[in-house]
């Protein structure tokens, strides 16, 4: 596939994740630009796992804590969904997931999982300047992304046909 343009790709084809999967591992073992210009053109194109998290105000916490269990709870401030983010070594990071395998029962029980295609994923990076980059991957063999090749992947034309 390496120098070429690849054809025959479809959402079905990309949606388990394992066509992204295949393309991190062969990046890993060998770091060339064909490879990471593939890497790219698959992930701009793939609907991914984005942990979430959900915010709302202190005072909503406590009124919810106190609500009677089976009576609806009716938030009087804002709640907001966000891509949860973990610090590693000083710096903010955004994580997403090629498929849900890649992701332990442990740390998705702590989240609430949203699958998002890539332009959504840049929209909520761009969103957020505290996040450093994104980490695919990340309790596997994780893939760091730097905002310079976030922000060239989402600049990518589409190189390929997705049906």
């Amino acid at each position: 596939m390496a120098g070429m343009q690849p054809k025959g790709l479809s959402a079905e084809k990309l949606a388990d994740g394992n066509v992204l999967l295949f393309l991190k591992e062969r990046f890993q073992d060998d770091m060339n630009e064909d490879n990471l210009v593939e890497l790219m053109q698959v992930l701009r194109e793939s609907t991914l796992i984005v942990p979430m998290q959900v915010l709302m105000s202190a005072s909503d916490q406590e009124k919810m804590k106190l609500n009677d269990v089976g009576v609806k709870f009716v938030p009087e401030d804002e709640i907001r969904v966000v891509p949860a983010t973990s610090v590693i070594e000083n710096e903010n990071y955004m994580f997403i997931f090629s498929q849900a395998e890649q992701i332990p029962v442990d740390y998705s029980e702590t989240v609430t999982l949203m699958r998002a295609p890539f332009s959504r994923v840049y929209q909520y990076f761009t969103e957020d300047t505290s996040i450093f980059g994104i980490v695919l991957d990340p309790f596997t063999e994780n893939l760091e992304l730097p905002r310079e090749l976030i922000d060239a992947i989402a600049q990518m034309a589409p190189r390929f046909e997705v049906d």
